[in-house]
């Protein structure tokens, strides 16, 4: 059998003559200019693929789609310079080389129809080895040729009417072969995108179209090019090529081909995080992708899906054909435990077809959750969200542990009710600048624990309202009370200091002058009165000195208590103080948990104060009260106006007080946790409470009371 082959060359004789004469026949020239048209095309193309649209990404349809335009161009490059080949030798020469090209197309048209309609699942490793046996197998054929003659039996020259001279060969038998696989490859890729055609989206449509056209031009030429009609010479492969050719480009610049390109429904469930498992009516599992092989195993289809998914049962247990939900499902894998959201859904089309059930790995999710729950449950700090109105929407569990409230009774009420009176209208506005003037706020106010002890807090709100999983406003709330007192404690020491200080410079020199003017006088006048006021002036200095050293030595907290009898310590404390014609009268006894020393020192300093400014006739009572004692005199009493500036240190209204006395009083009862205020007696004297006692620390027989207690 002889056929005439896909491409035609001029004869050897004749391409002699038309270098002589000049002669080339039109339609010769017409085919070779069509042969490099259509060459330069698919390689424009497949620069665009390879160059241009490859760097977005790697995707098998561009990938197939490059292969496909290197071999169409090939094709035709080959055939066009088999049309000038100047000898017969060489026509053969270009038509083996063809081949080589030829081979490429098939299976790169098969490869780009399949991921292109979105059966990537199609190309395994396996059908990928098999689409390079025929290739391979064709070019060692070709190779081989000239002894096997398996590819083309006979060639010959031969000339048209139109004085075209074109090279016939009869074909081998391995040929037929290979025009079987690659009509069958072609046509199979036809199939597909006529697929495409019928069941796709306008823009889908349109390509297919496009891909078709580009598929069956090369066929429908090669056909027509059997006719024996005189235009047969251009219906040629390469003919064909620049008509497809024309078709993709079209494809690519006007309807997006290999920008937009759909995406099959199995690849995509296949490749999916989330699992899919398809059950039918019986709930027997006909489908699943390869998320849920990993929870089901590799033999689940067929298998009943509770007993596949024993941890998701309870959502097959229901036979109500309606969407259910189930979280916090907790699986034990190798890997530790997974935690999983399912969500079994209706499978319907006119009828009820079964259940298609979604399971997502939310463990990442739960252990982020549990990590930050832990952290804040943990926390020392108070975190609380609050509404615009200042009503508690979320109190973190530490609350307990700083304050002593449950956070579950607190929600709905508002933050203002747990602070103190008096810094209520400072936290409000506080809260209300939030989010207005700025977006962050710090403020410290005082509030009550449970126990109804007061305590120093220090918050910064932060405006979160427009926070989709927040909508309040959030305020981490720290307990300051340890450094608020802290900061006291500095201030009194400074305020000690100074006072010290002002004594060594001011007081301590008053005396110091004194002494040494008298002591120039009794040198001089030899009077021996003067030496008199030297020594009531060297006693006025040890007073401030010893009184400054008390004040200086002693810190703002006791280390350790004991239990004493207050009579007594009010007794031994009276013998150590000149105490001259006055009169101490203990009426009341208690046993109270206190410093021995730092007591004693308290008794001392308020006997030394009753005498020097009501007298040496003075009568001291000291007694109890419900939550404390008192120490009271029958002298002239303080004035209301300065019963708060006595226990500042240097205040004084003797001549002969050092104005540190009732200082040191007010520091024993702050080292202790009491307070101390002066009061009017019952005889018009001075009187001064020190309450605030602990009950447990003070025991005795019913103290006396009074209507200003």
């Amino acid at each position: 059998m002889r056929q005439v082959c896909w491409r035609r060359t001029v004869g050897q004789d004749l391409a002699e003559e038309q270098r002589t004469t000049g002669q080339v026949p039109f339609m010769q020239e017409l085919r070779v200019t069509v042969a490099f048209a259509a060459a330069s095309v698919s390689l424009l193309l497949a620069i665009y693929a390879f160059v241009i649209r490859r760097h977005r990404g790697p995707s098998k349809t561009v990938a197939a789609f490059g292969v496909l335009m290197v071999g169409t161009a090939g094709w035709a490059l080959a055939a066009g310079l088999g049309d000038v080949a100047p000898t017969g030798d060489g026509m053969e020469l270009w038509l083996h080389l063809e081949q080589i090209a030829i081979v490429l197309v098939p299976g790169a048209w098969f490869v780009l129809a399949v991921s292109y309609t979105g059966r990537e699942n199609w190309l395994t490793r396996e059908t990928m080895t098999l689409l390079a046996v025929e290739p391979v197998v064709t070019l060692l054929a070709t190779a081989s040729n000239p002894w096997s003659g398996l590819m083309w039996a006979e060639t010959a020259v031969a000339t048209s009417r139109d004085g075209v001279v074109s090279l016939e060969y009869t074909f081998g038998a391995y040929h037929y072969v290979h025009l079987l696989y690659s009509y069958a490859l072609v046509l199979g890729s036809v199939g597909l995108l006529l697929w495409m055609v019928l069941d796709s989206d306008r823009l889908y449509r349109r390509q297919s179209v496009a891909l078709t056209i580009g598929a069956l031009a090369p066929l429908a030429t090669n056909v027509l090019g059997g006719s024996g009609q005189p235009w047969d010479v251009l219906f040629t492969m390469p003919t064909g090529f620049a008509i497809g050719g024309l078709a993709l480009g079209y494809a690519i610049f006007r309807v997006q081909l290999l920008d937009v390109v759909p995406v099959g429904r199995a690849t995509v469930i296949e490749n999916m995080r989330d699992g899919f498992v398809v059950v039918d009516e019986h709930d027997r599992i006909v489908d699943l992708n390869a998320t849920a092989r990993t929870l089901t195993g590799d033999d689940a289809i067929g298998t009943q899906a509770t007993t596949a998914l024993p941890e998701m049962s309870q959502l097959f247990a229901s036979t109500d054909q309606k969407s259910c939900t189930h979280d916090d499902i907790v699986v034990e894998t190798d890997d530790g435990q997974r935690f999983y959201t399912a969500r079994l859904t209706p499978l319907r089309n006119d009828s009820y077809l079964g259940r298609v059930l979604t399971i997502r790995d939310v463990t990442d999710n739960r252990r982020i959750e549990k990590r930050y729950q832990a952290l804040i449950e943990n926390a020392s700090d108070i975190i609380t969200v609050v509404d615009n109105e200042g009503t508690l929407e979320y109190v973190s569990p530490s609350i307990d542990r700083v304050l002593g409230y449950d956070p579950e009774t607190l929600l709905g009420q508002s933050l203002r009710t747990y602070v103190h009176s008096d810094d209520r209208d400072r936290v409000g506005n506080a809260l209300d600048t939030i989010g207005v003037d700025t977006d962050t706020v710090r403020f410290e106010y005082r509030v009550e624990d449970a126990d109804g002890a007061v305590r120093v807090v220090e918050s910064v709100g932060q405006d979160l309202t427009e926070n989709p999983f927040v909508q309040g406003v959030v305020v981490h709330t720290r307990d300051v009370t340890d450094r608020h007192q802290r900061e006291q404690e500095l201030e009194r020491a400074n305020d000690h200091l100074e006072a010290f200080a002002s004594a060594v410079s001011h007081d301590l020199r008053n005396p110091l002058n004194v002494a040494a003017g008298n002591l120039e006088l009794a040198r001089t006048e030899g009077d021996e009165e003067y030496f008199a006021r030297v020594e009531n002036a060297h006693d006025r200095m040890e007073t401030l000195i010893r009184d400054l050293l008390t004040l200086a030595k002693h810190g703002q907290t006791v280390a350790e208590t004991d239990s004493l009898d207050l009579g007594t310590v009010a007794t031994d404390a009276w013998e150590t103080v000149e105490t001259a014609r006055s009169t101490l009268d203990v009426r009341e006894t208690a046993t109270i948990d206190a410093d021995q020393n730092r007591l004693t020192q308290l008794f001392e300093n308020l006997y030394r104060n009753a005498i020097d400014h009501a007298g040496a006739d003075v009568t001291v009572r000291v007694g109890t009260v419900s939550d404390g004692f008192f120490v009271e005199d029958n002298g002239p009493g303080i004035p209301e106006e300065k019963r708060d500036e006595i226990f500042q240190s240097g205040y004084t209204s003797s001549d002969n007080g050092t104005g540190f006395g009732l200082a040191i009083v007010r520091n024993v009862v702050d080292a202790h946790g009491w307070s101390i205020r002066a009061v009017e007696s019952e005889s018009d004297g001075a009187r001064f409470e020190v309450r605030s006692v602990e009950p447990d620390r003070i025991t005795g027989p019913a103290p006396e009371s009074r209507d200003d207690d």
